[in-house]
């Protein structure tokens, strides 16, 4: 920094209007029309940056309550499938479930085939009494008839039960999908706004602090200067 620019004088109102009207503010005494010296200029500049950097602070803080604030209040809600569907369920679906899963599983056919040799054992050879459904089977065909009828749509039942739980999943998923990308989005938002403003401050007012610190280099140096001339 010169000794030229060192004694360089600005006049108030020829400087950017935002650091005007906060030079007015913090010193009353000057008006538009005064002059103010380099190093005055310095200090105001380095005390309006700071000014920024403390507003910036307390704008990142309400920014960061009004991302919370959207994410709580966005109309998208996690949920269990399993509750939702358990609320709504009825007894006959309850049942219709049950016997479904019985009937698919190895207790239902290992019991089943039991069922089957033993009638079939006990109406054909007379162990402990008399057949009362002899070859063909016709008691049994009747029964397996009966049992198939009511079976299948039980079977149906439980698979409409199945295709209700995959579209309550499919709808959650959904849900999840949008609120990952609200809250992307918002957090998106906020890392753009940083970068915009904030970082420039930083650098602004690191460059105020190298000119200011050339400043007070220069005026110690004048000062030693003028301490041995003294002498």
């Amino acid at each position: 920094m010169t000794n030229e620019q060192s004694n360089q004088v600005f006049k108030i109102s020829e400087l950017d209007k935002e650091l005007q009207k906060f030079i007015l503010k913090v010193d009353t005494d000057l008006t538009a029309a005064s002059t103010i010296s380099h190093i005055s200029l310095l200090n105001f500049r380095f005390q309006y940056i700071n000014q920024l950097l403390k507003n910036e602070v307390s704008t990142s803080k309400q920014f960061d309550h009004e991302l919370k604030h959207k994410i709580r209040t966005q109309q998208v809600h996690i949920k269990n499938v399993n509750d939702a569907l358990k609320t709504k369920e009825t007894f006959g679906q309850r049942i219709a479930d049950g016997i479904a899963k019985f009937g698919g599983s190895w207790t239902f056919i290992i019991a089943f085939i039991f069922i089957l040799v033993a009638w079939i054992t006990l109406n054909t050879l007379p162990l402990f009494f008399e057949p009362f459904d002899k070859f063909p089977y016709i008691l049994l065909n009747l029964a397996l008839s009966c049992l198939a009828a009511i079976q299948a749509p039980i079977i149906l039942m439980s698979q409409n039960r199945q295709t209700e739980r995959d579209r309550v999943e499919a709808d959650n998923d959904y849900e999840v999908n949008v609120k990952s990308e609200v809250e992307i989005h918002l957090l998106h938002e906020k890392i753009d706004y940083l970068m915009e403003s904030k970082w420039q401050h930083l650098t602004e007012l690191q460059q105020l602090q190298i000119e200011l610190l050339q400043e007070l280099i220069k005026q110690n140096q004048n000062f030693l200067e003028n301490e041995k001339n003294n002498k």
